[in-house]
Order: structure tokens, then C-alpha cells, then sequence
């Protein structure tokens, strides 16, 4: 199906009408405001500025007035700004990256679905189109609100606590002094109550389009296209929108992976912030596959039945030509064009089972396990390297 849907109208037999997810939604309404300063070019770079404009930059300002050093530990101040690498990571990077994702996600989907509708791997009637395209927009509109309503709550939640962990004048954290917050306390608590109401609404989103990919799936017909050029069937524009979501993912327990090493080496953290830290480690080894796959699941069904339809059909043929060939065995030999037909018929189906069953090639798969796999080995990366050191000072010592 393609979101560029085709409506029946009374004066002419279809008209186009594109599927607009990003009704109700405020990010993608003030984002979309950039587009029109020198139109929609350079509109990545757009957003990681303003992204920047909005976190980053107040962060940095707030720091500079701060009355301690931005890189110099003191005994009551253990963790400098410029020290806080998950701070530095989370707003240069991360925080940057997830809002790209996010206010971009309608373009991608929608040039995914015209591809496939293009290529002809899914074809679907005029009025399930029209029918897919009203259902859906209601749909998206409706997650978008509640994604921006459980954002506003997780983001007040997280930075409260945030607040809770880092205040006290023991913990050593650059954001407070003597159990007050500093100006560039007040800034982080916002940053990080930002962040965190983005991250809701990207996870709603992206289940919203999981089921708009099932809902497609069941009211379209599926034609997987053996030897694409994609080496997925015709799909590999699909099973992309599930690696931007790993490339997210990843991003984030980058975080987790400094936020660790950052309270090990400078900070004396409670011991709930442990648990929350060990916490957050497990969930990103669960939840890495799965919101790669998640997204993809409803087109593997489609996949799996049309090549068991596929298959089906030849085997059947195959069966019948077998059936009528027993038929003439005792009445003649059998000719040179019945072999030919049998041997096709092979052919064929050994074309066919070497069809996909996934909307990803080798390609997208091993950049999933790449991302997938870089905080996970980034985590060994600080004891490995002092094991290293400590190994080297013992062996120098002697």
C-alpha cells in the first residue's frame, strides 16, 4: 500500500490523498516551521541546531556563570560539566539524533510504502486505501496526543528524580552546591525533562506504525518479487524504518554506558540509582532486538504465507504433471518436452524457496547487530582499559 492513497470522489474515479501522521503532534507542527527558512533544504541540519538552540547551548551558558570549574575537580564538586561525558553525549548526540528521528519519521514511512506500492510488492483496492488512510490518520492523531500527555508525565518524573539523585552536596554533581540547586542545575533538570518527554513519544509513534504495518499487511495483497534487486522481496524500504529505530536505541544505551562510567569514577551515587542503572542495562539487551523486529513482524506473516502460497501452487502443478505421466507409463516412453516441463517446474520452485522471509537483506541485518552491539562492547571498553593499565603499572614495577 502506499500512504498516498487513492479516495473515491464523485467526479472522477480516485483522487490522491496522503496519509498524514503528525496531526495533534507539536513537535513535528513547530518543526515544521523550519521548513519554510530556505525551504525544506539542509532540514536535518535544521534540527540538530535547533535541537542544540534549545538544550545544549543553555547548558553551556548556565555552566560558564557557574562558580566552579568546568573541568577541574574539587573535593566537594567530583564531576566537572565538562567531565560529565553522558551530559556532553546525551546533547550533542543523543538528544539531537532522537528529535531528527522522530520530526523526519512521516518522510520515511511514506517513501517506504510508495516504494513498495511502486515496485508492486503490495497492491491494495482503491476504497482499502481510502479506508486504511481515514482510519489512520484518526489513529496517529490520537497516539500523538497521548504520547505528548505520558511524555510531559515521564519527563516530569525522570528529571524529579534526577533531582533527587544529584542535589544532595555529597554526591559531588555539578548541578547543585550545598544541597541548592545552581542556575545550571535549573537548566539540566529542563534539559533532562525535555529528553525524556521526547523519548515517550517517539517509542507511540513507532508502535502506532507497527500496527499500521499489520493493518496494511491484512487488507492488502502481498507479491514478493524473486531476484529484487533489494534481496528482501521487495521489502528492504520496510525493514529500514525497524534499523532507524535500533539506530535510537543504541544511541540511548550509549547513554546508559557513561552514565555508569561517569558514577564510578567522579561520583558517590545512592544505592536506588544503582538499581535503576542495572535496571536500564537489562532492558536494552531485551529491548534491542525487539524494536527492530517489532515493526517487521506483520510483513514476515505476509511474507511466510505468500511463499507458502507460492510453493503450494508448484507443487500442485508438479503433482499433476506427475499424475498424467503415470497414466501414459504403460503405454509409451516418455517424451524429451515432458523431462523439460518437470525440470522448469524445479527450477521454479527452487526459485521460490530461496525467497526471504524477512523485510531485511544481509546488509540491514549486520548493521543492526553493529548498533546493536556497540554500547553492549563500549561497556567493557573502561574495565578493560584498566585492567590494561593496572597490568602494565604492575609489570613496569617490577
Amino acid at each position: 500500500m502506499s500512504v498516498t492513497a487513492l479516495v473515491p470522489d464523485r467526479s472522477l474515479p480516485t483522487s490522491t490523498m496522503p496519509l498524514i501522521t503528525t496531526s495533534g503532534s507539536v513537535i513535528h507542527r513547530l518543526f515544521g516551521y523550519l521548513d519554510g527558512v530556505h525551504g525544506s533544504s539542509f532540514r536535518v541540519l535544521k534540527i540538530y541546531l535547533a535541537s542544540l538552540a534549545v538544550t545544549f547551548l543553555p547548558l553551556v551558558l548556565s555552566a560558564l556563570f557557574s562558580p566552579f570549574s568546568l573541568v577541574t575537580p574539587t573535593a566537594t564538586h567530583r564531576l566537572p560539566f565538562l567531565c560529565d561525558w553522558n551530559v556532553l553525549f546525551m546533547f550533542l548526540v543523543s538528544f539531537p539524533c532522537l528529535m531528527i528521528l522522530t520530526v523526519t519519521d512521516q518522510d520515511e514511512l511514506v517513501r517506504a510504502l510508495e516504494t513498495v506500492q511502486a515496485d508492486g510488492t503490495i497492491t491494495i483496492s482503491d476504497i482499502q486505501k481510502y479506508q486504511l488512510t481515514t482510519r489512520w490518520q484518526t489513529n496517529f492523531h490520537v497516539a500523538n496526543v497521548v504520547g505528548q500527555l505520558l511524555g510531559l508525565v515521564v519527563g516530569s518524573v525522570v528529571a524529579y528524580l534526577n533531582y533527587l539523585a544529584y542535589a544532595p552536596a555529597s554526591v559531588g554533581f555539578w548541578i547543585a552546591n550545598n544541597d541548592h540547586l545552581l542556575p545550571a542545575g535549573v537548566v539540566f533538570l529542563f534539559c533532562i525533562f525535555l529528553f525524556y518527554t521526547l523519548v515517550p513519544i517517539y517509542i507511540i509513534r513507532n508502535v502506532a506504525v507497527s500496527l499500521l504495518f499489520r493493518d496494511i499487511v491484512a487488507h492488502s495483497q502481498l507479491h514478493m518479487l524473486p531476484l529484487h534487486p533489494d534481496k528482501s522481496g521487495g521489502l528492504r524500504p520496510v525493514g529500514r524504518l525497524g534499523l532507524r529505530n535500533q539506530y535510537a536505541l543504541s544511541l540511548l544505551g550509549i547513554n546508559v554506558v557513561l552514565l555508569v562510567t561517569v558514577s564510578i569514577l567522579y561520583l558517590d551515587i545512592p544505592a536506588p540509582l544503582n538499581t535503576l542503572l542495572l535496571v536500564a542495562v537489562l532492558a536494552y539487551l531485551i529491548l534491542g532486538p525487539a524494536v527492530f523486529v517489532a515493526p517487521l513482524l506483520p510483513f514476515r506473516g505476509g511474507m511466510l504465507r505468500s511463499k507458502s502460497q507460492l510453493l503450494g501452487e508448484v507443487a500442485q502443478r508438479i503433482r499433476r504433471e506427475l499424475e498424467r505421466l503415470r497414466t501414459q507409463l504403460p503405454s509409451g516412453p516418455i517424451l524429451k518436452e515432458d523431462e523439460e516441463l518437470i525440470e522448469r517446474l524445479r527450477k521454479i520452485g527452487a526459485v521460490i524457496e530461496e525467497l526471504p522471509v524477512w523485510p531485511f537483506d544481509a546488509s540491514t541485518l549486520r548493521k543492526f547487530l553493529a548498533a546493536y552491539a556497540i554500547p553492549i562492547l563500549s561497556s567493557a571498553g573502561y574495565p578493560a582499559a584498566k585492567m590494561a593499565f593496572d597490568v602494565t603499572k604492575s609489570y613496569l614495577s617490577i
